[in-house]
């Protein structure tokens, strides 16, 4: 069975989704996000949320490859999660720009990547910051497009071919 090409491109953003997801929760210390939430004392939100979104991407996967009804419910629902992680870290981390944009230095540093003061001035700020999250929506919003041009996939082998 041949897949469109828009259930491929769905299927390359939820695996990217998932690894960069398990690589957030395997490097977590290095990543800004975690300081977010542990500058208030909260990193087990973190931890909820990651791990959250990194079980709804991994099944959405399994979900692309296995249709099932269910599966277009667990796509929506981890792209929903997704928008929800970054929204909410966005607010977070507009409250300590200075915090945030120290431990963003720092994993790049650790990771051996170089450090642009230049473009750090322009990423923390405010505004910068609410824009990556705008666009960063707008992204989810297409994806969403996708899998729901795409529901019928979820209706199983047979349904699927039918409408082929």
């Amino acid at each position: 069975m041949q897949r469109p090409r828009s259930i491929i491109l769905l299927i390359v953003w939820f695996l990217w989704a998932t690894g960069k997801d398990l690589d957030g929760l395997a490097r977590f210390a290095t990543t800004a996000d975690y300081y977010v939430f542990s500058s208030i004392g909260a990193t087990w939100i973190y931890f909820v949320l990651a791990g959250a979104v990194f079980l709804l991407n991994a099944a959405s996967v399994f979900y692309l490859f296995r249709p099932h009804p269910a599966g277009y419910c667990v796509l929506l629902a981890a792209l929903g999660a997704g928008v929800a992680q970054n929204l909410v870290t966005t607010a977070m981390a507009v409250r300590d720009i200075p915090g945030v944009r120290e431990a963003y230095e720092i994993g790049r540093e650790l990771r051996g990547l170089a450090v642009r003061r230049e473009a750090m001035d322009m990423i923390f700020k405010p505004s910068a910051l609410w824009l990556s999250a705008g666009l960063s929506v707008l992204v989810y919003a297409a994806i969403a497009f996708l899998v729901r041009r795409n529901r019928s996939n979820f209706m199983g082998p047979a349904a699927y071919a039918a409408e082929a």
